[in-house]
């Protein structure tokens, strides 16, 4: 991977005076580039641009970037100042070798992705007392040099028995390739195997490359190829295996018979040859995603070498990752709109999320501790500083950070070329909350062979100041019955400080339209819902006050109180809620934060649930929740248990998931069973074995009886 340190931003971020113009732009012909170079240990992460309401620069302020995280991209490319997946050229070998590692082993990076090869004897290693040639000379590019192994006959015995030696040679992309072809061949003679080489196809090698002496017959003639995709438990180096992940499977007691894919339940077997007559091995397959790639070399007794290996692909990567570093503002930021330019063809995907902290660093350390076993936090020095093996996966700092927005729609974060850019008249909410200090954004590209999407330039509108410097939220009751409409009270309490801008709108979203708004109150005084009406939208009421509130003496903690009535549709229905000024041309809302907005209510919280009962099915527990399916190895399983309680003999269980539409997603169980204490996991995939979109799911548990159905019912959330 690439690995970034501070983008260099052009960041505008409104003054206090309303009017001033804000705005972050990324990509683009005037934005800032989409990298940069990597920031050494001390420097300024960038800068970022304030102006005028005239849209002069004011001035420049610094930007900085976290110390513990460092920003990636796999498989862009940034040609013309926009971002698209990679494209692989057919005429490509992806094999050839352009450097090593910090352990002496080969890199083949595409793109800086950091794959590599690894090989079972190792580079000039001694095994058995018998010094063994190199065995990456099959990567080098240097077809007068080889890969071989060379039976040894064992002395006293007659002839022909002995020990050969089996090898695997395996490549690592470090990401996953579109690949459809597989070639190697031995050292061959430019003049006695010219034959040879002339029917070699594209890309044909130049036969001056050649040596002079032919070892055509040391050709491979019993051998496996085997692959695998970015989803095997399987760790880039062997000499840095983390937890939850494991090197190649060796099937030796003795641990000498190096790492055998065929043995290695994780790889599949694409080709396995008893009785290859072909000097040259050019096999073709159907394109393929591949991360690994492995050749074993099988002769038992013959001498074989390989000259060069190479493999070649076509077509554009499926998958492509965009990460920057966390962006530290200095100060809390109200984050207003985000839009995009760029193009989004039949069949292909543009996943852009955010999220934003309060702190560095979204992730908590810790180990185990060795009398009691249980988990004590540790710094991050303390963590990196343990060996690879022992590092326990990192804890999600969901105190501190939100998890990674849903993806936005791309069509409604499109930018309207037809309105003028500076008065942000489209673009989408960004969803992650504020005021918060901290940022980073995640763009994930997903082509087809044939097409890709492309992103042009993306932009934040942003606000330097606040309109209240605390603003919590609850709401209640927080347990309703399913589908009925339900009388809800919501209240805001502001907490304002010098320089706070105030605001005169209250919006909160509702998910479904609200039937009645029976009234509005500031401070226990009812506003005139005549002079001031509330709009009522189909997701959401916006509330306008009948004066700005903001001052630090009088407005202070005054809570504003709105009641109305709406159905409840779904388990765990947030009702998120934004302020903002009505006089703000650029309309920057204010996310209102869950906590004690009052005394009168105990909940704390801005979401609902449906009451949940049943005396058989008890104690329902998901865990984590939410989980991340993003294969990271971290929190990518949620766990589903529960009790059955006074259940003699076996009854009909079936354990089931939906979304939010109602559409079944996934069946865990149907089953038989009785009392005990149940669990199930389920790895965020469709039962086609499609990966779920982030967001709520519901699971429903159903146990037949001879008195009737017992349900439980829940939410299972997905981030990535």
């Amino acid at each position: 991977m690439r690995k970034h340190g501070a983008l260099w931003l052009v960041v505008a971020l409104a003054s206090p005076v309303l009017g001033d113009r804000a705005e972050f732009a990324l990509g683009g012909e005037d934005g800032n580039p989409w990298t940069t170079p990597l920031a050494l240990e001390g420097e300024e992460g960038g800068f970022y641009t304030v102006y005028g309401s005239d849209g002069q620069v004011v001035r420049t302020e610094s930007v900085g970037t976290s110390p513990q995280w460092i920003g990636a991209d796999t498989l862009i490319n940034y040609a013309d100042g926009a971002m698209t997946p990679s494209w692989v050229d057919p005429n490509l070998n992806l094999t050839h070798i352009v450097g090593w590692d910090q352990n002496g082993q080969s890199q083949v990076p595409f793109h800086d992705l950091g794959g590599n090869i690894r090989v079972t004897q190792g580079e000039n290693s001694a095994f058995m007392g018998m010094t063994l040639p190199s065995t990456l000379r099959a990567y080098d590019g240097d077809r007068t040099s080889a890969m071989f192994r060379i039976f040894v006959q064992r002395v006293g015995a007659p002839p022909g028995v002995g020990r050969g030696f089996r090898n695997n040679t395996i490549t690592n992309f470090g990401a996953e390739m579109p690949i459809n072809r597989i070639r190697f061949y031995p050292r061959l003679s430019k003049t006695e195997d010219a034959h040879i080489i002339a029917a070699m196809a594209e890309p044909k090698p130049d036969p001056d490359t050649f040596g002079e002496e032919s070892f055509a017959a040391n050709f491979l003639e019993w051998y496996e190829i085997g692959v695998a995709d970015n989803s095997v438990p399987i760790a880039d180096d062997a000499f840095a295996v983390p937890k939850g992940l494991r090197w190649h499977k060796v099937i030796s007691s003795a641990g000498l018979g190096g790492y055998r894919v065929s043995n290695d339940s994780a790889y599949s077997i694409l080709r396995s040859v008893r009785e290859n007559l072909d000097v040259v091995v050019d096999f073709r397959f159907p394109l393929r995603h591949i991360r690994w790639v492995a050749i074993r070399a099988l002769d038992p007794v013959r001498d074989w070498e390989i000259a060069e290996v190479e493999i070649y692909g076509q077509g554009f990567v499926r998958k492509a990752r965009y990460l920057t570093d966390i962006l530290d503002f200095g100060q809390p930021i109200n984050w207003g709109k985000i839009r995009w330019s760029g193009q989004r063809p039949p069949g292909t995907q543009v996943e852009i999320r955010t999220r934003t902290g309060t702190d560095h660093n979204p992730h908590i350390y810790w180990e185990p501790n060795a009398i009691t076993g249980e988990a004590e936090e540790i710094s991050f020095d303390e963590h990196f500083s343990l060996p690879v093996r022992e590092r326990e996966p990192p804890l999600y700092d969901r105190d501190h950070w939100s998890f990674w927005s849903p993806p936005y729609d791309f069509e409604d974060g499109l930018r309207d070329h037809a309105q003028e850019a500076a008065a942000w008249a489209d673009g989408t909410v960004l969803q992650s909350p504020s005021p918060r200090r901290y940022i980073q954004l995640q763009v994930t590209l997903f082509a087809t062979e044939t097409e890709a999407p492309r992103l042009d330039e993306l932009q934040f509108q942003l606000a330097h100041s606040l309109s209240a410097s605390a603003l919590l939220g609850e709401i209640w009751p927080i347990e309703v019955e399913d589908a009925r409409s339900q009388r809800f009270t919501y209240v805001v309490s502001p907490d304002f400080q010098t320089g706070d801008t105030g605001f005169d709108r209250l919006e909160i979203g509702t998910h479904t339209q609200v039937d009645t708004v029976y009234h509005v109150k500031i401070g226990g005084v009812e506003v005139d819902l005549a002079a001031f009406p509330p709009q009522v939208l189909t997701d959401r009421i916006i509330v306008s006050l009948d004066r700005k509130l903001s001052s630090p003496e009088t407005d202070r903690f005054k809570q504003v109180e709105v009641a109305f009535q709406v159905p409840v549709l779904r388990f765990g229905t947030e009702f998120a809620g934004w302020v903002y000024n009505s006089d703000d041309p650029d309309r920057i809302k204010q996310q209102v934060q869950p906590g004690n907005a009052t005394f009168r209510y105990g909940g704390d919280v801005l979401a609902v649930r449906t009451r949940v009962g049943g005396r058989l099915l008890t104690d329902v527990r998901v865990h984590p929740n939410p989980f991340t399916p993003n294969n990271d190895r971290v929190n990518d399983i949620a766990q589903l248990s529960f009790d059955v309680r006074e259940v003699v003999a076996r009854r009909p269980l079936q354990v089931a998931l939906y979304d939010l539409s109602g559409h079944e997603v996934q069946t865990l169980a149907t089953t038989q069973i009785k009392t005990g204490i149940v669990e199930y996991s389920w790895d965020g995939r469709r039962s086609d074995g499609r990966l779920v979109s982030p967001g709520v799911y519901i699971y429903r548990i159903r146990l037949d009886t001879d008195e009737g159905a017992e349900e439980q019912v829940g939410t299972i959330s997905v981030a990535y």
